[in-house]
């Protein structure tokens, strides 16, 4: 019965999004990312940058070509085997460039944990509280990616305003955001997942990552998706954010 609630909440989205059904079983076709995507156009018209910080296998950046389609994306994903089916799932799409590296605090390689459910790769160990609501999460092998700061890629992106940031990198969103201590001036919008438990270890709370964007000048505009266990426990939540000094 959940799964043809699922279905039918699928099914709701992409009808009010515009997209209509047939979008939802492509290449890359996502409900989260159409969700987000569509709560996200309420408060920003028009964007023509974005900067998408894991990737994975193009669903965002998909899911923005529909939304914004003047926008040009820049898709960052670091592990190789994933890389591939977003280049693959976009090879059609106009307007998304991509990049095999992470973006972090630093320049040089990267411990990285590559995990069975892609979703969940993260330069982060997987919780047991995750593996407990997540079982499909608990396989896990560790790799080395190379890794660069978002200050080191303003020479060769162009940062045409409106910018929006979007991160969802499993935890590693404020090691990403310490890359970026030049370049924020050039952000409008920013776009991450928090969590309200400990997905990953060691990862940053809502709490902390909320005051810490504060910091940066950024004002907080409203929750545009969310992860919620069987029993509608919130654990994560995709947050928007506005620079105030953007107009």
């Amino acid at each position: 019965m959940n799964f043809i609630f699922k279905i039918a909440d699928a099914a709701r989205v992409f009808l009010q999004s515009g997209r209509g059904l047939s979008a939802l079983w492509k290449k890359g076709g996502s409900i989260a990312s159409t969700t987000i995507l569509h709560n996200c156009k309420h408060y920003i018209p028009e964007i023509k940058t974005i900067i998408d910080v894991g990737a994975n296998q193009g669903q965002f950046a998909l899911s923005a070509r529909y939304f914004y389609p003047r926008a040009g994306i820049h898709s960052f994903e670091p592990v190789p085997d994933v890389f591939r089916t977003l280049q693959q799932n976009i090879s059609k799409a106009n307007g998304i460039s991509t990049y095999n590296f992470a973006l972090g605090s630093t320049n040089g390689v990267l411990e990285f944990f590559q995990n069975d459910y892609s979703h969940a790769s993260s330069a982060l160990h997987v919780s047991a509280i995750q593996q407990q609501f997540f079982p499909q999460t608990a396989s896990e092998h560790q790799i080395k990616v190379p890794v660069k700061r978002i200050d080191d890629l303003i020479s060769n992106i162009t940062f045409e305003a409106p910018v929006l940031l979007k991160l969802d990198v499993q935890g590693f969103e404020k090691e990403v955001l310490k890359g970026a201590a030049e370049s924020l001036d050039k952000i409008d919008y920013l776009l991450f997942e928090t969590s309200f438990v400990p997905m990953y270890e060691g990862e940053p709370l809502f709490d902390e990552m909320h005051n810490f964007v504060k910091e940066l000048g950024f004002e907080f505009i409203a929750p545009v998706g969310f992860c919620q266990t069987d029993d509608l426990q919130i654990l994560q939540m995709d947050l928007l954010y506005k620079r105030k000094s953007a107009a």
